[in-house]
Parts: C-alpha cells; structure tokens; sequence
C-alpha cells in the first residue's frame, strides 16, 4: 500500500528541471468559453497541481496541456470516468462544450520534472503524487506551490499522463510565461467539426468509453 504524500520539505532540496524547447507543440481539450493559451485564474474544480496562491497570496494562474491529442482529451473529458465502472460513458453536450487546440511556445520553457527519478530524489514516487484520486488535491497542490516559491526560473512541472501514458502532461504557471507567449496553431470547436467528434469517440473506445446523447 502506497504511503501518503508528505508535505513538501522546506527548504526544497535539488530540484531536476527540463527544457521545452521554443517551437514544441502542445495540445489542449479546454471549455470553448477560453482562448487556446488562456490561463485559468484559480476557477474551477481543484486540480492536481492547481490551484494555489503565491507567497504574497495572490492566486497563481495555471494552464495545463499535453503532449498528443488524445492524452490533452483524457486529461479532460475523459478524466474522472471510474476504470472499474461496468457503464463507462460522457454526455455528448460537454464533448460538444470543448476546443481542442495546439499552441506552442515562442521561447524555451524550464519545467520541473516529476519522473520516477526525479520523485525518487525527494523520497516520494507517483503512487504518491501522480497516481492519486481526486480527493488527495489539496497535498498535491501544495507541492506546486513548493516548487513555484523554491524556484523563480521555473515556468511550470512536467509528468508523465496517469490517464493516457506514454505521453506528457504539464502545467505551466502564469507569472512566468503568459498566453503571449504562445504561438495558437489550431483551433477547432468540437461541436461543430464531425472528423474531430469522431476521433474523440474513438479515444474514448479504446477505453471502453462511450460517448452519448
């Protein structure tokens, strides 16, 4: 049985950062309500990483992406279906809600890795902080706090999906990159693009998901 998250050490010890290179493509499932690079200013449900204030108690904005289309669409819409649920199924309205989008970076971004090796140098793995249910997001948020305070040059974390592996996710903090920062290279309503509600279907397939009216 994995043991709870800790609270982040203080001070943070060695933290392990990776370069997302300027150019690099990143993809994005978001409410059509946002702009492709738009930052969410602490609204919302909890997250894993978000939301948290800084150390004057601002709130810290957040965006979070993924590295495919299919990992940024079962980090969002397919998120929260039960894997041992015998009916897995999402309402075609909130499918038809969403954007997806691909934005990329105009500079170089510095993001704190949370690998297995990486945990592992704080004496913690991902059955602590990646592999946790919802209710665990009050601890895990905490710890991107730690890391936005203990590390200025930070621009966000990077890990590896819980729900659609192989491929990346990350969340990137807004007073260090904002959305002029990027470059919007697609942009396409769901609910008013066929090809694109079909992929979606066949993401949620592969899972047993089905997605209904």
């Amino acid at each position: 049985m994995t043991s709870p998250l800790p609270l982040p050490p203080d001070p943070f010890p060695t933290v392990n950062a990776q370069t997302l290179t300027a150019g690099s493509v990143l993809h994005r499932n978001h409410l059509s309500a946002f702009r492709p690079a738009q930052f969410n200013p602490c609204k919302g449900q909890p997250t894993r990483f978000a939301p948290f204030q800084d150390a004057a108690g601002g709130c810290v904005a957040t965006l979070y992406a993924a590295t495919s289309r299919e990992t940024a669409a079962f980090e969002s819409i397919f998120h929260d279906i039960d894997p041992a649920a015998r009916f897995k199924t999402v309402r075609l309205n909130d499918v038809e809600a969403r954007t997806a989008s691909r934005i990329s970076p105009k500079r170089d971004l510095q993001v704190a890795a949370l690998f297995a090796p990486d945990l592992k140098l704080w004496g913690i793995d991902r059955g602590q902080i990646i592999e946790t249910p919802k209710s665990s997001y009050a601890r895990t948020a905490l710890w991107a706090k730690a890391l936005h305070e203990a590390r200025p040059e930070l621009d966000g974390l990077i890990w590896t999906s819980r729900q659609c592996d192989p491929e990346r996710c990350l969340v990137l903090f807004e007073d260090r990159v904002g959305e002029d920062d990027f470059d919007v290279l697609e942009e396409i309503d769901i609910g008013k693009d066929d090809a694109l509600l079909l992929e979606m279907r066949r993401f949620g397939q592969r899972a047993g998901i089905v997605i209904i009216a």
